[in-house]
């Protein structure tokens, strides 16, 4: 396989507890789809990792990360984001761990600096949200060197107040499985020393690829995806949030969602599995407002506030009211559930690059699409008369 898939739910992760290693050096290159959303370039000794990153989304910006080690344990960390050809910090982010806490300070451009203290046990994972995929190494290797056939630890995510469980199985000689707890899940292809090639996702909402490249001239990549955003043909957000205001048969609707794109992949049964809960859309929950109540197909929504799942099949969706309001995409509670309808799949006449949601009028009510790919999932519905 020329391109191993990764999911960014992980972004990056350096381990505290790593087992020392040699002088080392590497590069990759990340892509969602058939986009390339970051390049890096790492070296290694046992007292430091130092990570320079470009990335591209929702901006081209230069990251350089530093991990200071003490006997494997990082003892201090800073990154510092700058805009290329700048020297000017639009972010930095600095931090210091011991005993059973970590202290930062995060610095972004204009604003007063926020001081966070978080609790975390010795043997800690610490990611942060845009790379560098080196950091998955030093985990590997402590698997791939120990007897065990796996391993569990904590992981944290720079700037959260709280922590989450990581684990990881061998699944082969040169092959990881992990698994977070965000549910997302890969499979690692490493080398004998423990060095990543390739990961290949399982499931997760997030769908990245890293791939292991020779090299890189960061410079000359930095200055190119500048260019091109000048230009207009920057990445920008991932997933864009956007929103539907309208009125149909007296009945004023409001819907707020985030528009992934298809950027060369296989969307439906690929990027969103069938009979799975799906967020309909990306990042924070996709809500939903109306001021009169609907009636799908002899079901009722009354008028209220509701966060959007589905569940889609080849054969039909369903569409989920859910009464629970403000979460992120993930944080899908069946409990909250208000009603579920049906909806109907059709093939669209040409595929639909990014998500999108609308509402068609008809006499009495409207039609609720949702179009992606070359899928569209509709349900009907008539404003119900006060």
């Amino acid at each position: 396989m020329n391109r191993l898939r990764i999911l960014t739910g992980i972004s990056l992760l350096i381990c505290l507890a790593a087992v020392a290693q040699a002088d080392d050096s590497g590069s990759f290159v990340v892509r969602l789809g058939n986009d390339t959303t970051s390049v890096e370039r790492y070296q290694r000794t046992p007292s430091r990792v130092e990570v320079f990153q470009v990335g591209r989304a929702p901006r081209v910006l230069r990251r350089h990360f530093v991990y200071d080690l003490d006997k494997g344990n990082v003892a201090k960390f800073s990154m510092v984001v700058t805009p290329p050809g700048s020297d000017t910090p639009t972010q930095t982010i600095t931090g210091t761990f011991g005993g059973d806490s970590s202290r930062f300070k995060i610095e972004n451009a204009g604003r007063p600096a926020q001081d966070l203290a978080v609790a975390l046990p010795q043997d800690v994972v610490v990611v942060a949200s845009s790379s560098p995929w080196v950091g998955y190494e030093g985990i590997f290797q402590k698997l791939m060197k120990g007897k065990s056939d796996s391993l569990r630890t904590t992981v944290y995510y720079i700037g959260g107040d709280t922590s989450y469980w990581l684990s990881l199985h061998k699944i082969g000689k040169d092959s990881v499985a992990v698994m977070n707890g965000h549910l997302d899940q890969f499979h690692a292809r490493v080398d004998k020393a423990g060095r990543i090639a390739g990961v290949l996702p399982i499931a997760g909402t997030q769908k990245f690829s890293a791939e292991r490249v020779a090299n890189l001239d960061l410079d000359a990549l930095a200055a190119d995806f500048a260019a091109r955003e000048k230009a207009g043909a920057g990445i920008g957000p991932l997933s864009p949030r956007d929103s539907v205001k309208t009125t149909v048969a007296g009945a004023a609707l409001w819907i707020d969602y985030g528009r992934p794109g298809k950027r060369g992949r296989v969307v439906f049964g690929n990027v969103v599995p069938y009979g799975e809960v799906w967020r309909t859309g990306a990042n924070a929950a996709t809500q939903f407002k109306t001021d009169k109540p609907l009636d799908f197909a002899g079901t009722v929504i009354p008028a209220g506030f509701y966060t959007l799942w589905t569940v889609p099949s080849p054969s039909g969706w369903k569409l989920i009211f859910n009464g629970e309001t403000g979460q992120w995409g993930t944080d899908y509670h069946a409990d909250k559930n208000v009603a579920t309808v049906d909806m109907k799949v059709s093939a669209l006449p040409q595929s639909e690059e990014r998500f999108i949601i609308r509402v068609e009028p008809a006499a009495d009510g409207g039609v609720l699409q949702l179009d992606w790919d070359t899928t569209r999932a509709s349900a009907p519905f008539r404003v119900v008369a006060n």
